[in-house]
């Protein structure tokens, strides 16, 4: 059964030109995951299992927060976590770990505010 991991007060400050950069890093063997990212700027993305987009300057950000949701499934059964990280510009914003008794299929919803330095 899918449980779902809220994190809702991620933040990320830095110059109002900044090209931002998300990425998620699937660090568990065997993940499979699909992340879908709203940003205030009307242009929604996707991300299959690891990988980066690129989400504009950190200025057409800052309107409201930006929202990540990423569903993973993990069927290796030598896998005991299932573990996930996220970043923006190469810095860890969040790290998921969770066990496979938890749940197998894990929705993790962020919502990141980014911030003018």
């Amino acid at each position: 059964m899918s449980k779902i991991y809220r994190h809702e007060k991620l933040t990320y400050t830095g110059n109002e030109n900044e090209e931002i950069v998300f990425k998620v890093k699937m660090i568990s063997n065997g993940n499979v995951a699909r992340t879908n990212i709203e940003t205030p700027n009307a242009d929604d993305l996707l991300i299959e299992d690891s990988g980066k987009k690129s989400l504009g300057l950190l200025k057409s950000l800052t309107k409201s927060k930006t929202a990540v949701y990423c569903s993973v499934k993990n069927p290796t059964p030598v896998a005991d976590n299932i573990i996930v990280d996220f970043y923006v510009n190469n810095t860890l914003i969040h790290h998921h770990d969770n066990l496979k008794t938890e749940t197998e299929d894990p929705f993790i919803i962020l919502k990141i505010k980014f911030i003018k330095s």
